[in-house]
């Protein structure tokens, strides 16, 4: 059960390797593998959109062993829509399914000569006609392969009209609402002729000493549920940031114009949302906290609507980013991304862009095809999705990236669009958090909160708990610049592992102290692989796959001129009890000095030859 596919699309022919034991050592899994696969396949010539591209799923190390939601599979390609590193994971429980057919990693190379799906199922990969899938949506699709295979069990992956059509920031969907959603590996896939994959296995993951892994597992579920952390996203999901980000007063709005909404908002209440229209709690594969929320919308012109969702990145985005407060709608919008297949962080990102560009004179409705985007108008918002979809009105140079659609619109459109590496920032605004504008800065697959988020500094924790936590003490102070390299870091080598692993984020200290981190790790590992590795060879692990990373992105002329933020965050603050509160350039250098000397890179932001050596970088298998 540790193999990799390498599926060529042209032939359709297949080979499967096992992965090899120093491999694994280095890299672990999931994003890890993806990672050195990615490094070694695709070079900074390569096109996005061509056959060249390569597209990995890996499932992570741990996924679909019994744990703690060991749910998780990673996606990795060249991205179309920033040109760099392309990655984004997923939960549900495909990634649990891959591995029960026999096999962690697929390498999608070449192009197909016709619409395709995979079928895998017990060790074997069929190519299978998808021209019946081709005027399908998401939903359809994942309903349609069961239907023909008769198998209600069948996990599917698929890309939606938006992944055909080739929007460089669509998404790969799976269920409802899973989503792997930033760098456009929907585009990716769509550019093979890909539809969708479907698994479907009835083998067993072979474990090491298995009654060691339940007493760990006993042991992780009763720390875990014991937590606030768990308790919060049990209830709320993501959306309790919401809340957060609004007392907190960073909630974001109208384009990072504004760090707090001084309209409407307040409707936009995770409360309301659950009371109103959740009618029941959703899981991933092996979890406990049933963060997602089944949603029905009872009244108005949307009423009957069902679906899964949403996330805080698609209220907070359509919300206090796009001026709107209607639930309705941002409901409508979630559902609407999901069937086409849109990256929803992306989407709501280009909406807020364009709004600020319509209100600033920048571009009329003679650009958009006749829509007024107005702050916090349905039909703006609505339309816009429609249009990218369809390839029309504005809709047309969306669907090619922002990047692209600043160079057609030009008047200075594109210094509106707030972004790292070209990837949109959040919804939220963290320019008074510095270990987190410094996570947005130095991300390696462009502006993320997933990456490395150093989420702990919201709670000002004192200085004896992070050192506890994080072997160095990190000042509570979140305005403070001093120390918060040590924090970036720490939290993007917990951020690597557990993408490596396939666990959940939400599972880990990443979200809260009590939760699953290094030393449960160590467990875990030992108990279900017969890996022992302490925790601070996994701190080399997550090292050496973040600088792999990192040497990918330099390969594409990447350096220290592209680890900053948006101007935006240069200005104050304008409400709340932090007003006032901005990024200062000459501080903020001397962090990045710091966090690059952390890493073992020179002050140019380019691992040097002895990291590279200490990390055993080009040695693996």
């Amino acid at each position: 059960m540790s193999r990799i596919a390498y599926v060529n699309l042209t032939s359709e022919t297949v080979d499967i390797r096992e992965i090899p034991m120093e491999l694994r050592r280095n890299f672990l899994g999931g994003r890890g593998i993806n990672t050195h696969l990615l490094y070694e396949m695709v070079g900074e010539k390569t096109d996005p959109l061509g056959p060249e591209n390569v597209l990995i799923l890996g499932a992570g190390l741990l996924t679909g062993v019994a744990g703690i939601s060991n749910s998780r599979i990673n996606f990795s390609a060249k991205s179309p829509e920033t040109g760099l590193l392309g990655d984004s994971a997923m939960g549900g429980f495909f990634g649990a399914e891959l591995r029960y057919t026999g096999f962690d990693h697929l390498v999608l190379q070449g192009k197909a000569e016709r619409p395709l799906y995979l079928w895998i199922h017990d060790g074997t990969i069929e190519f299978r006609d998808a021209s019946s899938l081709s005027q399908l949506d998401t939903f359809q699709i994942q309903t349609r392969i069961r239907k023909d295979h008769g198998d209600p069990k069948i996990q599917v992956v698929c890309i939606g009209p938006a992944g055909r059509e080739g929007v460089a920031f669509s998404c790969i969907i799976h269920g409802l609402s899973h989503a792997a959603g930033r760098t456009g590996m929907g585009a990716v896939m769509g550019s093979k002729n890909l539809w969708a994959i479907a698994a479907r296995g009835t083998g067993a993951i072979r474990i090491h000493d298995s009654e060691k892994l339940l007493r760990v597992v006993e042991k992780q579920y009763e720390q875990v549920t014991r937590t606030k952390g768990f308790l919060a996203s049990s209830i709320y999901g993501t959306m309790i940031r919401l809340n957060n980000t609004r007392t907190q007063g960073y909630e974001g709005g109208l384009n990072h114009q504004f760090n707090m909404m001084e309209y409407g908002g307040e409707e936009l209440d995770a409360e309301v949302f659950i009371e109103k229209y959740e009618t029941r709690k959703a899981t991933c594969f092996g979890c406990p906290t049933a963060c997602k929320h089944m949603f029905n919308v009872p009244s108005g012109v949307y009423q009957g609507m069902e679906c899964e969702g949403p996330e805080y990145y698609g209220c907070g985005g359509w919300g206090s980013q796009c001026g709107c407060s209607s639930w309705e709608t941002i409901l409508e919008a979630w559902n609407l991304c999901a069937k086409y297949g849109l990256d929803v962080g992306s989407m709501t990102a280009y909406t807020a862009w364009l709004m600020e560009l319509y209100e600033k004179g920048i571009i009329t409705e003679e650009d958009t095809g006749g829509l007024s985007l107005e702050w916090g108008s349905s039909e703006a918002i609505i339309g816009l999705i429609q249009q990218v979809v369809e390839k029309r009105g504005m809709g047309k140079l969306l669907a090619q990236g922002w990047i692209e659609a600043a160079k057609a619109i030009g008047r200075n459109s594109a210094s509106y669009m707030d972004h790292v590496k070209g990837l949109s920032i959040e919804c939220d605004d963290v320019r008074g958090h510095r270990a987190q504008t410094l996570g947005l800065a130095v991300a390696s697959r462009g502006a993320c909160h997933l990456r490395n988020r150093y989420t702990l500094e919201e709670f000002s924790l004192p200085e004896e708990a992070t050192e506890r936590l994080t072997g160095r003490p990190i000042p509570r102070d979140p305005a403070t610049y001093e120390g918060k390299e040590w924090a970036c870091y720490w939290t993007e080598c917990l951020c690597s592992l557990a993408d490596a692993l396939g666990v959940c984020k939400f599972m880990t200290k990443w979200l809260s102290v009590g939760l699953l981190g290094f030393e449960e790790f160590v467990e875990s590992i030992e108990a279900a692989t017969g890996l022992k590795l302490s925790p601070d060879e996994l701190l080399e692990i997550a090292e050496r796959i973040y600088t792999t990373e990192r040497l990918f992105l330099v390969r594409e002329g990447i350096s220290r001129k592209d680890d900053g933020v948006p101007q935006k965050f240069f200005r104050p603050w304008t409400h709340g009890p932090k007003a006032g509160t901005k990024i200062e350039a000459e501080p903020f250098e001397r962090l990045l000095d710091r966090y690059y000397d952390l890493h073992g890179w020179d002050l140019n932001g380019i691992p040097r030859d002895e990291t590279l050596k200490r990390l055993k970088i080009g040695e693996s298998g």
